[in-house]
């Protein structure tokens, strides 16, 4: 076996050489850098100084030419000049009495005595030759010649004697310059115009001062350093790339001799680490099938011992071929016919197991066939299984009643329609495994736009359902319900639908008949209603006469009846008048719903609040407390209605309690997403358990009661609430714990929407 790659080993062996050379050539590439860095710093040291050094020769060369013309002027004792605007008479030399002479020919002169000479030098040769020149001192006459603070302190070493020169580089108007500054002291000649100073000769007076500009010379020695600095830089370029070939070249010959060194003992690791660390069997066979090498993962699999594999053939193992056909087999394997396949093998305790084999052939000494096997066992239980589940599956898709279906994410494409196709929509599948798009030319003419947006509004969205009708070759309709399903492919595949039809033409047909009956029941409803208005309205009119004329009665023959014929009397009207409130009561229940209020939103709050005034009276002789524990909300209702159910749950409240002072308290809580769940609840009576009291308080005309205790009534407070409530489109009902532990009256009513 030949090794692809080198093992570990052999990348740590070639990652030494390889940091080795790096080393030596990082070492290398640092010192050439450092000598060639080292030798341009030391030139450009070199050449700053050679600058300093030529201006400070011009500065001497200067000094000394100021210094030679002073010293001539102070030996002539000065000279007289015609004056002009640029030479004036000095105004600083006007205590000498010979200042100004009037020559022989009739000119006027004035004094220059050599400070004003040389100073008015100084400036020619500034605006020449841009060297400027000062003299000063620390007393001046003219405040021009004052000096400044390195001057002073120049001075001031001068005649401590600490220093006799000094020399310094700085900016004079943004631009740098070489200053040479040396003392002034006072001589005999000086004290003609300034011994009235007090000076004595010999002492530091001041000094001369001159700078030279370094721009010309700073700009030459740019020039030199840029030489310099090419010169360096290709230098520097060229030993870095010799440096580099010869790393190159270096570590070319050390890998070269370290993978020598390394390939035999590297191939030899790489074949062992392959054969041992595989989950896959391995062997190696000579040409007849014997083997001569196997690996642990083969021996744990197949149960025997390596030393018991070595002595075997393949024969041994093989359980679904002969020995001719192994033999025809290898032979295959030889000339490269045959490189992969299945068979089984046997195990030591004869189980037979499912071996996916992969070979090569290798030609070298006598021949080495090298073989790996996988156990493939799982897999192909697997398959089994699968191929199970499929029939199982196609069985139950070909039985059942819907249309079962698989298709691409946009219907361009079906991958199965089960055979109830054929009878819920009447044609083959074969047309729609052909012509994927046919379909849609099936729909009802009415239903095709519709579906049609639908699916495209839908295709995406993960699971979605309709309804729609189809026309079958032979004209008739059929209503189907279609459910579909995106599904998710493994992945780098593309998702795909899983749908269901279902035939609900006798559904539509029950549900056509059950809204038909509805709305005859709707319209019934209406007229039992309407007949309950009209004949409630109409009974009070013989009722009332009956009341009436039999009060006229009892007062006409009053004192001729004795007490028997006055108590039928009494009667009589108590009959009438009760009969008056049934009917009155009748009426009320009939009016419910038919006001002309439409639905608004209405807080339940406030209609609360106003209920509670609306009871003051009776909460005051009752000492009843009406408390709202929780905030109410506002929904959608007629507010007529809405007050009347808790006007009447608050009355019956209040009417129907114990000796303890009545306590009223209503609570307000979300009932799932879409209801209100409302409860009033009181401390009073209570109702008797297991007697169904609870649903029969709502009936029409029910009482708990004797007809006049707890105040009387006819019953219809808690019918109405509930024609109300329903109306609505809530529910009530009544809960208790028992006899003496209140009563709780709960309701619902839908939230508004978002």
């Amino acid at each position: 076996m030949s090794a692809t790659q080198p093992d570990s080993d052999t990348v740590t062996s070639l990652a030494e050489v390889k940091a080795r050379v790096i080393r030596y050539t990082a070492a290398g590439l640092l010192t050439w850098s450092l000598l060639l860095g080292g030798s341009l710093a030391w030139n450009i040291a070199k050449q700053r100084e050679i600058t300093l050094e030529l201006a400070t020769n011009t500065a001497l060369a200067n000094f000394n030419k100021d210094v030679a013309y002073r010293l001539w002027a102070s030996s002539h004792g000065g000279v007289y000049v015609e004056p002009t605007e640029k030479t004036p008479p000095s105004p600083w030399m006007a205590h000498l009495p010979d200042r100004d002479l009037v020559a022989n020919d009739g000119r006027r002169l004035t004094l220059m005595n050599p400070a004003y000479m040389l100073r008015e030098m100084m400036q020619d040769h500034a605006e020449l030759y841009g060297i400027k020149g000062r003299i000063v001192g620390i007393v001046a006459l003219n405040p021009a010649n004052l000096a400044d603070p390195w001057e002073a302190e120049g001075i001031r070493q001068f005649a401590n004697g600490s220093k006799d020169q000094l020399m310094e580089v700085s900016d004079i108007d943004g631009a740098p310059y070489m200053r040479l500054f040396k003392p002034f002291r006072m001589e005999a000649s000086c004290q003609k115009c300034h011994g009235h100073l007090g000076f004595k000769d010999g002492e530091v007076r001041g000094g001369i001062g001159v700078s030279v500009p370094l721009a010309p010379y700073l700009a030459g020695e740019a020039g030199v350093v840029r030489t310099m600095e090419t010169t360096h830089g290709a230098l520097w370029v060229m030993g870095t790339l010799a440096i580099g070939w010869i790393a190159r070249r270096g570590h070319s010959r050390s890998a070269a001799n370290t993978r020598m060194t390394l390939a035999i003992r590297d191939s030899e690791k790489h074949y062992r680490a392959i054969v041992e660390t595989s989950s896959d069997g391995f062997w190696m066979t000579d040409r007849r099938g014997r083997i001569i090498e196997v690996n642990n993962a083969y021996a744990a699999r197949s149960g025997y011992s390596r030393r018991q594999l070595l002595g075997m053939s393949i024969p041994d193992l093989e359980a679904a071929q002969s020995g001719g056909e192994i033999a025809t087999h290898i032979a295959n394997v030889i000339a490269g016919r045959a490189r992969r396949f299945e068979t089984r093998h046997r195990t030591r305790d004869g189980e037979i197991w499912d071996v996916e084999v992969s070979t090569s052939y290798f030609p070298g000494g006598e021949g080495r066939l090298f073989v790996f096997l996988r156990d493939i066992s799982e897999r192909k239980q697997a398959e089994r299984v699968l191929a199970e589940s499929e029939r199982r599956f196609r069985e139950m898709a070909e039985t059942i009643d819907q249309v079962f279906f698989i298709a691409e994410l946009d219907y361009s494409r079906f991958h199965y329609i089960s055979p109830a196709f054929r009878r819920l929509w009447g044609r083959d599948t074969e047309v729609l495994m052909a012509d994927p798009g046919a379909w849609v030319d099936w729909l009802h003419p009415e239903d095709r736009d519709t579906v049609m947006a639908f699916v495209a509004e839908h295709v995406g969205a993960g699971e979605y359902e309709s309804e729609f009708r189809v026309i079958r070759p032979d004209g008739s309709e059929a209503w189907l319900h279609a459910k579909s399903f995106e599904v998710a492919s493994p992945p780098g595949g593309t998702p795909y639908v899983l749908g269901f039809h279902t035939d609900i033409t006798q559904a539509k047909a029950v549900e056509a008949q059950l809204r038909d009956k509805n709305q005859a029941l709707e319209r019934s409803n209406a007229d039992l209603e309407a007949y309950a208005y009209v004949a409630s309205h109409d009974l009070r009119e013989p009722l009332r006469n009956v009341t009436s004329f039999s009060t006229l009665l009892n007062r006409r023959l009053e004192g001729r009846l004795n007490d028997e014929e006055q108590e039928f009397v009494k009667i009589i009207t108590d009959a009438a008048n009760r009969m008056d409130c049934l009917v009155r009561d009748l009426l009320e229940v009939s009016r419910v719903g038919r006001g002309e209020h439409d639905m608004r939103p209405v807080s339940l709050s406030e209609l609360a609040m106003s209920a509670r005034g609306g009871l003051r009276s009776q909460m005051e002789a009752a000492k009843a407390t009406i408390e709202i524990v929780s905030p109410m909300p506002v929904v959608m209702g007629n507010d007529e209605e809405l007050y009347r159910v808790l006007l009447n749950l608050f009355g019956n409240a209040l009417k129907y309690h114990g000796a303890d002072p009545v306590r009223i308290t209503v609570d307000c809580r979300a009932d799932g997403p879409e209801l209100w769940r409302i409860t009033v609840a009181d401390n009073g009576i209570g109702l008797e358990l297991g007697k169904g009291y609870e649903e029969r308080i709502f009936g029409l005309f029910q009482r708990l009661h004797q007809r006049d205790a707890y105040g009387g009534g006819t019953g219809i407070g808690l019918p109405i609430c509930r024609k109300i409530v329903l109306r609505h489109g809530g529910r009530i009902w009544a809960e208790s714990d028992g006899p003496g532990k209140g009563t709780r009256i709960v309701f619902t009513l839908p939230k508004l929407p978002d």
